[in-house]
């Protein structure tokens, strides 16, 4: 979608899509009610109408909220799945071990696995949390702000939806410069009540 790479408000607005699986269950379907109301007064509604069409019929009436929907979940991507894999493969070496290496790399990720889990057991971290692993822990630590503020009535429902859309949907592979350049975010854009709540911890 053309309109997404160009433009930033568009592009907002379509993160605020994403933003959905980031409210609690009762709230997915006013959320998604909301932001159809903001498509059509937006002067991109011609080329984002299709969007909204193909999220109500795969993302609303298809997948239903209660399997995306990550509100409750600390875990919102399946990365340490994907990591775990990598590690796994990476130990095998060879696309297709005969048996005998097979067990064998198994038996060498059993033994990584339980030495992490006795370290964890004793209040040990296994690992250093590596910068996007606190990355991570302070959105979190923000989407769980927004969502006491909107629990509290201190904020709306579409503040929320908006807010959040500054938290998902980031450009993959590019540099920070890239990204703030590409979001037009501008000393001005960072003054507005919504950003200073996300910004603080």
């Amino acid at each position: 979608m053309k309109v997404y790479d160009t433009d930033a408000e568009a592009r907002h607005l379509l993160r605020a899509f994403m933003g959905l699986a980031l409210l609690p269950m009762n709230l997915i379907r006013d959320g998604f009610i909301m932001l159809k109301k903001k498509v059509k007064i937006s002067c991109y509604r011609n080329q984002l109408e299709a969007f909204v069409s193909y999220f109500k019929s795969e993302w609303i009436d298809h997948f239903k909220p209660s399997m995306w929907c990550v509100s409750n979940s600390r875990w919102r991507t399946n990365n340490f799945a994907e990591a775990q894999n990598r590690r796994f493969f990476s130990r095998v070496v060879q696309p297709h071990p005969n048996l005998w290496r097979f067990i064998q790399c198994l038996k060498e990720e059993e033994s990584v696995v339980s030495h992490r889990m006795v370290q964890t057991g004793l209040g040990f971290s296994s690992t250093r949390p590596s910068k996007s692993t606190r990355a991570a822990a302070r959105k979190t630590k923000q989407v769980e702000k927004l969502l006491n503020l909107l629990q509290s009535n201190k904020r709306s429902l579409i503040d929320t939806i908006m807010s959040f859309a500054y938290l998902v949907g980031e450009p993959v592979g590019h540099g920070r410069k890239e990204t703030k350049k590409k979001n037009n975010i501008s000393k001005s854009d960072s003054s507005s009540p919504s950003s200073s709540i996300i910004d603080s911890d």
